[in-house]
């Protein structure tokens, strides 16, 4: 997937300048930033949601914005932030909707759907309360089976608002590892919305740093986040450390920089 020069927003107000980067296919990529910084909007663009006001989303050579709506679902999936469940939905049921892309005017639920379908409930552990109204459900279990909604699908490409929002902390790294799990064994592109920077960091192959629109950072390819990046983007001043088992940095704040916002 490319984004090639991305102008987006909203009626007049530009919120995505100039943005330009390639998602590496197989591998997990965040999008982090501080709040306004352009992380929704630019996963909205990317996902059709927001029409361009300049630039170009392709994704296998083709302009998402020019291919039609089913034939885009069967290659690009998205969780959004706070998506709605219709009333009286069973686990199983909302994951079902997965699979609606690949359904035609004439055809019928097929061997295929279900298996999909069951596919996707195992490797989210959402079995157990496949019968269970969503509705009924902890925030944890409900995210999961938006998550595998998003996996019955069987897009090459899937895109995650904020995933881990209000989940504690358990329940952040158990989403994130299941992200990360689809990419490094099953081999989907994956594109999340991220407020975490450590976790960012600590899960992502490639981590975007955004800031009034635009990318000031990038984390991974050979690249890493230094302190003045970080208070730079964040108006925070932080303490760079280094994990003692994966490696990877870890950003301790010290405290707002001077003439940082609220």
């Amino acid at each position: 997937m490319r984004i090639d020069t991305l102008k987006a927003g909203y009626g007049q107000r530009l919120v995505v300048d100039g943005v330009s980067f390639t998602v590496v296919a197989g591998r997990m990529t965040a999008l982090i930033g501080p709040n306004g910084s352009g992380k929704s909007t630019l996963l909205a663009t990317m996902a059709r949601l927001l029409q361009p006001m300049g630039g170009t989303v392709l994704l296998d050579g083709r302009a998402v914005h020019g291919q039609p709506t089913r034939a885009l679902a069967r290659e690009l999936g998205l969780l959004p932030q706070s998506p709605l469940v219709p009333e009286g939905l069973t686990a199983y049921e909302l994951v079902s909707r997965g699979r609606h892309p690949h359904q035609g005017f004439l055809s019928q639920w097929s061997d295929a759907d279900d298996a999909a379908v069951e596919e996707a409930m195992h490797l989210t552990g959402t079995r157990d309360f496949a019968a269970t109204p969503v509705a009924a459900l902890s925030g944890r279990q409900r995210q999961r089976c938006w998550i595998a909604m998003a996996m019955a699908q069987q897009t090459s490409v899937i895109l995650l608002d904020e995933p881990t929002t209000f989940l504690d902390l358990r329940y952040q790294v158990e989403v994130l590892d299941l992200l990360a799990r689809l990419a490094r064994d099953l081999g989907r592109t994956v594109v999340v919305v991220l407020h975490d920077l450590n976790m960012a960091l600590a899960y992502a192959d490639t981590v975007l740093c955004l800031k009034d629109g635009r990318i000031r950072a990038v984390a991974g390819e050979g690249r890493s986040l230094a302190a003045a990046d970080v208070a730079d983007i964040f108006g925070v001043e932080v303490e760079a450390l280094i994990h003692p088992r994966t490696g990877k940095p870890v950003f301790v704040p010290l405290g707002v920089t001077r003439g940082a916002g609220t």
